[in-house]
């Protein structure tokens, strides 16, 4: 099977780290659960000029800096013994050396690497046959299960709201796992998605 993987908010614990980040840049005092990062400048009030600036300053350091989240390293590795990997995320090619310099370090296994410098991954999945994306981020969930390809959701206060029916809603690296590695026929009857295990 060929999976796809977000970094941010699923291989990395990304969103503690941006928000103590932006909150000393722009001098507010913003809390997790007020966070849409795909919608920074209107929750921190600021235009996208000022947004570049904070990434130009701050960029590398977001990108290299956080922590794996609980079981990702141990799950990504006993997933990739039996499927592809392939790396989906909206960061720049030109963050990419520390991209992959971050998933060294920290033990997470890929074999391709998508760093799509856009939030719009429906195409790299439908491109790269992707079965299956593990995402953090509900409006990218339901555009690439629009598409076709089921979604492994990871809960996040900032991605509640009604699921589609090829969207499902994953709680911990445990979870993703046994869904993909160990209960494939309830992964099919989940989905309704004919995948090759």
């Amino acid at each position: 099977m060929r999976v796809g993987v977000d970094i941010d908010g699923v291989l990395a614990d990304s969103l503690p780290l941006w928000v103590k980040e932006l909150n000393d840049y722009f001098k507010q005092n913003k809390s997790l659960q007020q966070i849409q990062l795909q919608d920074v400048c209107r929750t921190y009030g600021i235009t996208g000029e000022e947004l570049l600036g904070f990434l130009h300053d701050r960029g590398r350091f977001l990108m290299t800096s956080p922590p794996p989240l609980p079981g990702a390293s141990y799950y990504l590795n006993q997933i990739k013994k039996s499927h592809d990997i392939f790396i989906v995320s909206a960061r720049d090619e030109k963050y990419g050396r520390e991209t992959r310099d971050w998933l060294h370090k920290n033990s997470l296994p890929f074999d391709e690497i998508l760093l799509l410098g856009s939030h719009d991954k429906r195409e790299a999945c439908l491109t790269n046959d992707l079965n299956v994306l593990i995402e953090d981020t509900l409006k990218i969930s339901v555009e690439v299960s629009a598409a076709g390809v089921p979604v492994l959701l990871m809960d996040a206060p900032y991605n509640q709201g009604v699921l589609p029916g090829l969207v499902y809603r994953t709680y911990s690296w445990q979870e993703i796992y046994r869904t993909i590695a160990d209960e494939p026929h309830w992964f099919d009857r989940v989905f309704s998605k004919e995948v090759s295990f």
